[in-house]
């Protein structure tokens, strides 16, 4: 009988030991991937940051968007490229992923009224072009609505209306990962 009962207290101590390793385990598991999340989770957003500042330099030399290579951006071919991206936005969203492009003029400094003005077709056929409006947004996809950061460069406008160049600022916004 002492022997008997020796034997259950053995076997309970091992049930418990047992079980305290199994605890001590699944709490170490459990750590471990919350932090391996977190880790890929900053290695996405770094990697996106890092598709963007790739991003801005192609956008640069966009042949949709770009002068007969002298590296400016054609302010002529906005228009025309905003409603060649509305007939097939999904070739561009591959392209581009979750983003937004805008160019803002930044010299000489557009008048007061002017400087956040979006530039769309009716501003560019009145007699006060370009100095009506300063800001083209070339690109914007961001389903989910999210907060982004933002990336930016010095570029050169080129007006060819005027034969004329001004300075300006191609920024990009992404948003999130860079899977979808």
């Amino acid at each position: 009988m002492i022997k008997n009962r020796r034997s259950q207290v053995h076997v309970s101590e091992t049930i418990l030991v047992l079980f305290v390793v199994i605890v001590i385990l699944m709490l170490g598991v459990v750590v471990y991937f919350k932090f391996s999340v977190e880790k890929n989770k900053d290695l996405a957003e770094e990697l996106s940051e890092e598709q963007a500042t790739i991003m801005l330099a192609k956008a640069v030399g966009l042949q949709e968007l770009s002068c007969d290579g002298t590296g400016c951006i054609d302010t002529a071919k906005f228009l025309p490229f905003k409603r060649v991206l509305g007939e097939d936005f999904d070739m561009y969203r591959r392209i581009f992923g979750r983003k937004k492009i805008t160019i803002t003029e930044i010299y000489p400094v557009p008048h007061d009224s002017a400087i956040d003005v979006e530039c769309d077709v009716i501003k560019y056929i009145q007699m006060e072009y370009p100095e009506n409006c300063g800001k083209w947004t070339i690109y914007d996809y961001n389903p989910e609505n999210e907060l982004g950061a933002k990336i930016s460069t010095i570029v050169s406008l080129y007006y060819p209306e005027f034969d004329e160049y001004r300075v300006g600022r191609l920024e990009i916004e992404h948003y999130g990962d860079i899977r979808r």
